[in-house]
């Protein structure tokens, strides 16, 4: 009989540590929630004061923004105002401009201008010379064509045309595509209508 209440106090000695330690750790996933939860909201604070900060400086950008538009749309105005018109100040004064603009001609141009006119002397002299010379016109010519066809006009306008092509080819791509998925729906649908005869045969 000795041994029994030995094993009912174990028993509730191990129930009460049990509530004990039940007790503990919800004490401490209490805490851990409420130190999150704080954690939260300090964050969440810091975001709200960064809002804060970016819906202050968009404003102040925005601002910016119109009072540039305004002083542009001032200044143009101006400038239409103060315009001076060289046809009616001509008529006016009944004189010519001095200097007239001179186009200007690039370094590349000028050089095969003057090799250009060098080689037609030399072609006079020899046959050698003169197989040299057309060897060196047609090279200059092939870096002319070269120059042509990467000022910038000409390769916008060929871009402009590869995007009018790409999307044309797309076009055609997706038709294809919506006709092929047409023939295989016709397909199925006559192979779908045709095998029930012939299991039936």
């Amino acid at each position: 009989m000795g041994s029994l209440p030995l094993t009912v106090l174990a028993v509730v000695a191990c129930a009460l540590l049990c509530v004990v330690a039940t007790g503990l750790a919800g004490l401490v996933a209490v805490r851990s929630g409420r130190a999150r939860n704080r954690r939260q909201d300090a964050e969440l604070t810091r975001a709200r004061a960064e809002v804060d900060a970016l819906h202050g400086r968009l404003d102040r950008l925005g601002d910016e923004v119109a009072r540039t538009r305004r002083e542009a749309e001032d200044q143009r105005r101006h400038d239409l105002e103060q315009r001076e018109y060289v046809i009616t100040s001509l008529a006016v004064t009944g004189s010519v401009p001095d200097e007239l603009p001179v186009p200007r001609v690039s370094a590349g141009e000028l050089l095969q201008d003057q090799l250009v006119a060098t080689l037609a002397r030399q072609q006079d002299r020899s046959p050698l010379r003169a197989s040299a010379v057309d060897v060196a016109v047609r090279t200059v010519a092939l870096g002319h064509g070269v120059r042509r066809a990467l000022r910038p006009e000409v390769l916008d306008r060929a871009a402009a045309e590869s995007h009018v092509a790409r999307r044309r080819s797309r076009r055609v791509r997706k038709q294809e595509l919506r006709e092929a998925r047409r023939l295989v729906r016709a397909v199925r649908a006559h192979r779908a209508t045709a095998a029930p005869g012939r299991h039936a045969a």
